[in-house]
């Protein structure tokens, strides 16, 4: 055998191993994924880091600061999403009062949440929720979403949670909106190659300000006829 012989041979070896472990005895590139998942798990604790630190806003709830349950949550789901593939990731606005702001999930209620709404796409995800509340908004959409054949992201150009002072959901303003902007991007990293979509205005807008490109836009879900034509026109069943 001559030396491009044994070259291949080593290649061929590292593209076949999977999932064997960490050896520590210099052969770290048998185990490739291992240092993948130290990568996402240093990623993943950045993004809820910059979150869990941001207080200054006014009339803005920052309920991953409040509650070590909803950043658990939102870790196990960037995780879960990370190794079963995501093909799309939907852009919202902000949190709901009803839905995210309980659970730490983007686009999510306590109620999908207990009937396994997520397991069609993430089947061991396992959040922990303390109600069961329902939202709108995260059960028009899950109508939809779950339709399609691979998992999908969800996020929010703001991940906090703007109120007005009688604590209902507001508009984010545009300080909050650039803010939520530079969280955005880190989430980006986690899924390079991911197809986008914009829900609601300000996603759009905020699509637009990081000349992000999108294969389509879908109006907020509180007009349900209207989301629901949309969804399906842009993914055909």
């Amino acid at each position: 055998m001559d030396d491009r012989e044994g070259i291949e041979i080593v290649h061929m070896l590292k593209r076949s191993i999977k999932k064997e472990g960490y050896s520590c005895s210099g052969d770290a590139w048998l185990h490739p994924e291992v240092d993948e998942e130290t990568i996402l798990d240093r990623k993943v604790r950045q993004i809820i880091d910059l979150i869990v630190a941001k207080r200054d806003f006014p009339n803005v709830s920052n309920f991953y600061a409040e509650s070590s349950m909803k950043q658990r949550n939102l870790t196990h789901y960037f995780n879960m999403l990370f190794w079963n593939n995501p093909e799309h990731l939907f852009i919202g606005e902000a949190p709901g009062k009803d839905g995210c702001v309980l659970t730490g999930v983007p686009f999510s209620s306590e109620r999908l949440i207990r009937r396994g709404q997520y397991k069609k796409h993430l089947p061991g995800v396992q959040f922990v929720v303390e109600g069961n509340q329902s939202e709108r908004s995260a059960t028009v959409i899950w109508g939809s979403v779950e339709t399609l054949k691979r998992p999908s992201v969800m996020w929010n150009v703001f991940p906090l949670h703007p109120s007005d002072k009688q604590g209902k959901n507001r508009t984010p303003e545009k300080e909050e909106l650039e803010w939520g902007i530079t969280i955005l991007q880190f989430v980006l990293d986690l899924f390079p190659g991911i197809k986008l979509v914009s829900v609601g205005k300000k996603a759009k807008s905020a699509c637009r300000k990081l000349q992000i490109k999108t294969i389509g836009h879908l109006n907020h879900p509180r007009r349900a006829d209207i989301f629901r034509k949309q969804f399906d026109y842009l993914f055909p069943k």
